[in-house]
């Protein structure tokens, strides 16, 4: 899939959606879920393909946003709704790092979201002029949440 969605088609998805804001247009970054080790073991290329959908991730004082990018076009899936976790429906959020990636979990209930979120996408500088502050706000996600399950 080549990484060739414009910051200005996200920011027309998201106005058309009616989740354009200056945080979710300041936090607009790739995602990823990933197959796990053990599929991607077992099924090699096949597993990347049934499993590594890809997202725009945005965060919203409230909410998680995610909107489908289709896997050949690169572009935002139009048939395909974007996702929307609100904070409170949420039960943990987990946040790692190494040093090419980073890896955010999202779970609310049964829904497990793993995502990756590379630290460089090629041909986006959106993608890297937004990842610090989409880090931030989902670290305050995750203090968010911990406080309403404590």
């Amino acid at each position: 899939m080549g990484l060739m969605l414009s910051e200005k088609e996200i920011l027309a998805n998201l106005e058309a959606n009616g989740l354009l804001s200056p945080m979710t247009e300041s936090t607009a970054v790739w995602a990823q879920i990933m197959p796990s080790t053990g599929s991607l073991v077992l099924f090699g290329a096949y597993a990347q393909l049934a499993k590594g959908s890809y997202f725009i991730l945005c965060m919203e004082q409230d909410k998680v946003i995610l909107l489908p990018v289709h896997k050949i076009t690169g572009k935002i899936d139009a048939k395909k709704e974007p996702i929307i976790m609100p904070f409170e429906e949420l039960d943990s959020v987990e946040v790692g790092k190494n040093a090419l990636l980073h890896k955010v979990t999202f779970t609310a209930g049964e829904q497990v979201m793993p995502l990756k979120i590379n630290k460089i996408a090629a041909g986006t500088k959106w993608h890297k002029n937004n990842l610090e502050k989409a880090l931030v706000e989902i670290k305050k996600c995750q203090s968010l949440v911990v406080q309403q399950t404590t």
